[in-house]
């Protein structure tokens, strides 16, 4: 089970490093941006200048806006650092050892200013220990070369094989558990596809649903269907295309990602480059916008309650939100504080669990979320895989049973492409323990007995 937080810095401090004082600063308060874009700008503009005081405050403001980044908690460090703030340092340090972050910031050089305290080494000890790899994971087979920058991948039962399709030729190809691919559909004129983001099995209603959208890095890319996207619906048996419903023209690029279905057969699926979801009802031929999640920025994962009333949408910087679609309310999910949920591609729900492949943090690593009986909160959390070999951006997968299956690398990265073969590797999602952070306070609490003791000591002779 989570442990309770650590005690409040200062107090540590005051028993590992005294006094420790700051020079004091006239500060002048910055007109800083409003936008992550604009700050990020004046980060560099600070840092290149060597005013780390002014580099400090934009990144603190950049906290404020995505407080999930861990790169930007790393920069914030250096930051502290590099104006010689070590209680700053130190509380963010410890902060990110709770979530389990894993930097070393002893190889760094612009964190000299904070080396060489006992709660530096400490911390950043732990640090590293947290990209040691933890969990299970085994290869199920590995993707050939030619198949080029796999999105999606779905369990089709009535063909005992795995689907898979690709975003840079629009293909979808069956893959035995054994690894022998074939292809079955490929982005043309006839059908009308272009990149593939995921595919959703229905075998009950006899249906195979693919999202696709129109991108630069599309093979068949073509400029004047530049922000199209739409769902495609084929028979599941025979691939027949049954219709194509087309993204409404708003005059907005869309790109339709991942999917979820309820009982009904009604069909949500999330919009990767704007905060909207989108809805093909099971009784209507088109599909519409019903939901603007004006928080959202970057909407990767969905899933679903059986019972179709609550929704989760991941969303690679804000964290996963809460939908219940029948009242029309969101919120966010109730986390652990030591729980960092940023930099999210996959999200499943298993037995009133969620599971989530975060390849935007470090370690890289498949966790499950244990909810509480009302879907909103997070009871626990455990570690399924971390931090394993092979792993390089895992991204997406699909529920086989009790398994996770997924990708445990990507082809493209940060919109750089690299050829290496995709490997899918299989998960147990009932394995390992519940995460627990190191217990810092009753350390901090021994050491202060210690130095006290000491003094007792050193006072008396």
């Amino acid at each position: 089970m989570l442990n309770k937080p650590v005690i409040v810095l200062v107090l540590a401090l005051s028993f590992l490093l005294g006094s420790v004082s700051v020079a004091a600063q006239a500060e002048v308060a910055p007109t800083l941006p409003d936008n992550v874009p604009g700050l990020l700008i004046k980060a560099n503009e600070a840092y290149a200048a060597q005013d780390y005081l002014g580099y400090s405050k934009v990144l603190e403001r950049l906290r404020e806006m995505r407080p999930n980044n861990s790169e930007y908690m790393y920069q914030l460090v250096i930051a502290y650092a590099l104006t010689n703030n070590k209680p700053k340092a130190y509380e963010l340090m410890l902060s990110m050892q709770q979530q389990g972050l894993a930097y070393d910031f002893s190889l760094a050089d612009t964190t000299r200013n904070i080396r060489g305290t006992e709660v530096f080494d400490y911390v950043n000890d732990l640090m590293k220990m947290a990209g040691s790899p933890i969990g299970e994971s085994e290869l199920v087979f590995t993707l050939p070369e030619s198949l080029k920058a796999p999105e999606a991948i779905a369990w089709d039962a009535s063909r005992g094989v795995y689907l898979v399709g690709t975003s840079i030729d629009g293909s979808i190809v069956s893959v035995t558990p054994e690894g022998e691919t074939k292809k079955l559909l490929e982005a043309n004129s006839e059908n009308g596809m272009w990149a593939v983001f995921d595919l959703l099995v229905d075998q009950p209603r006899n249906r195979l649903w693919v999202s696709s959208a129109s991108i630069p890095g599309f093979s068949g890319f073509d400029p004047i269907d530049t922000g199209r996207s739409g769902l495609f619906e084929f028979n599941l048996e025979t691939l027949e295309l049954i219709h194509h419903y087309p993204v409404p023209v708003d005059g907005r690029p869309h790109i339709l990602g991942k999917m979820v279905i309820n009982k009904e057969g009604d069909i949500f699926i999330a919009d990767r480059l704007y905060p909207f979801l989108f809805k093909k009802p099971a009784n209507e031929q088109k599909i519409k916008a019903v939901m603007v999640l004006r928080n959202m920025i970057s909407m990767r994962g969905i899933a679903m309650q059986p019972d179709g009333r609550i929704m989760y949408l991941a969303d690679r910087e804000m964290g996963i939100m809460v939908v219940d679609i029948e009242a029309g309310r969101t919120g966010a999910l109730q986390l652990p504080a030591n729980f960092n949920p940023g930099g999210i591609d996959g999200l499943y729900l298993w037995e009133n669990r969620l599971v989530i492949i975060q390849n935007g943090i470090k370690p890289q690593r498949v966790m499950r979320l244990q909810l509480d009986a009302s879907g909103t909160r997070v009871e626990s959390v455990r570690p399924l895989a971390v931090a394993q070999p092979g792993f390089d951006h895992p991204s997406f997968g699909t529920i086989k049973g009790e398994d996770l299956i997924y990708f445990a690398n990507s082809q493209v990265v940060n919109g750089i492409v690299n050829s290496q073969p995709v490997s899918v590797f299989s998960t147990p999602l009932d394995s390992s323990a519940d995460l627990a952070v190191p217990d810092l306070e009753k350390y901090f609490m021994k050491r202060g007995e210690k130095q006290e003791a000491e003094r007792a000591k050193k006072d008396k002779n």
